[in-house]
């Protein structure tokens, strides 16, 4: 670690799964992870908690807010956020509100100041390349990674990352190599502002296969003046997104970053997944994986999705609120909002709670799966894992591979003829 302030402790492992504690100045968060997305400011004012629609609902369980969501208090679904940079000019605001949304660090706004979560700020790295920077209502700003920088400052988040170069599966060999190039110049300016930094740092790595992480990991480390474990707090592995559906991809990925960060010597950097979650989580923290961000569930709800688990979803007004055992459900306040049966309903208040739960869904796997692991019991973990993927074939062969190569021989060689 690179400051007496940041420190990642691992206490129990099962294969390669490990559960562990990140500790950031005065606050904790506990591994595996899912850093919900949440967009701060989403083009409003302080009054209404910055609007956003939908995102605002999500702030106000953030923060508790009694009027939206009920008696109970949900802020404990929010241990740890990820929001981004580029985010905040997403609903075309003027260059004189961005200012002063970065006037202030985010928990010095009223309506933040007593959330005590961990806060992710992201590069914002693809959406940047892909648009050339921040574009407002009547500005647009270059952004490289100095000015990136200067951003997460001002937002004052936990977890900083360095501006990136995603790469895209239609990319030309040269093309990923020169994204890779500009993501390890990027890193080593990052680090050169390291003690501006008050929190951890994360370096941004990129590559579906272990050629293409090697390259990525060996042009950073001749970028940087000093080991990557003296600068960097924990590792971030992106570029996955466009290949979010494809199991065999993913596992790649993963599994190679860590065996890359093992043969190097970073085996006890955390290892972040940007932009992964829902059905591929268990697989994935069995891989090694400590942490992911994801505004899938925010997204599903958007569209009238209802999470039944990790695998399934159906529309909102076909769920079956007393099969699920998660708070929203039993919440007769929400039961009613995903219902619709209150009078002058908000929209964003229906979809809300509907995010929420799928929020909740998503929590409960990790930390069932948390526990088999604290508990160490390595078949306990394979049997959960089977069970997970029991009727989604295009898992199945991934879970029983990982079974029998990382962890304690579980399956019989025959049964990966079920894949």
């Amino acid at each position: 670690m690179t400051d007496d302030m940041v420190s990642f402790n691992v206490h129990a492992e099962a294969g390669e799964a490990r559960c562990g504690t990140l500790q950031i100045n005065d606050r904790s968060l506990e591994t595996p992870h899912l850093f919900p997305v949440v967009n701060f400011y989403a083009g409003g004012n302080e009054g209404s908690l910055f609007g956003g629609g939908i995102h605002r609902t999500i702030k106000e369980f953030m923060v508790n807010h009694p009027p939206v969501v009920g008696e109970q208090n949900y802020s404990d679904l929010f241990p740890g956020v990820m929001t981004s940079i580029s985010s905040l000019a997403d609903y075309g605001i003027s260059e004189e509100k961005l200012e002063w949304y970065l006037h202030n660090k985010i928990r010095e706004w009223e309506s933040f100041s007593d959330y005590n979560g961990v806060i992710f700020a992201d590069s914002g790295g693809y959406k940047i390349l892909t648009q050339g920077g921040i574009q407002g209502r009547d500005f647009e700003k270059d952004i490289d990674q100095d000015k990136a920088l200067d951003i997460q400052l001002a937002l004052g988040p936990d977890i900083f990352v360095n501006l990136d170069h995603p790469i895209h599966p239609d990319d030309e060999f040269e093309d990923r190599i020169e994204k890779m190039k500009q993501t390890a110049v990027n890193a080593r300016l990052f680090a050169e502002r390291r003690d501006e930094i008050d929190g951890a740092c994360y370096l941004t790595v990129h590559g579906y296969y272990e050629a293409m992480l090697e390259r990525s990991f060996d042009l950073i480390e001749e970028e940087l003046a000093e080991p990557i474990p003296k600068v960097f707090d924990g590792v971030a592995l992106g570029s996955l997104v466009p290949r979010k559906d494809n199991v065999e991809v993913l596992v790649e990925a993963v599994s190679d970053c860590k065996r890359e960060m093992q043969q190097r010597g970073y085996e006890d950097l955390p290892l972040h997944v940007l932009g992964i979650s829902g059905n591929a989580m268990p697989l994935l923290v069995a891989l090694g994986a400590d942490s992911f961000d994801s505004a899938s569930y925010l997204h599903q709800a958007i569209n009238g999705k209802y999470y039944v688990n990790l695998f399934e979803s159906v529309p909102v007004d076909e769920a079956d609120f007393d099969a699920c055992q998660c708070r929203i459900c039993n919440d007769d306040f929400h039961r009613a909002r995903m219902r619709d049966r209150m009078e002058d309903l908000y929209q964003k208040d229906i979809l809300g709670s509907v995010a929420a739960h799928n929020l909740a869904v998503q929590q409960r796997e990790l930390r069932k799966f948390r526990q088999l692991i604290v508990d160490g019991n390595e078949q306990a973990v394979a049997t959960y894992l089977e069970e997970s993927v029991k009727d989604q074939k295009g898992f199945r062969k991934f879970v029983y591979k990982l079974i029998n190569e990382r962890m304690n021989p579980y399956f019989e060689e025959t049964d990966t003829t079920y894949a």
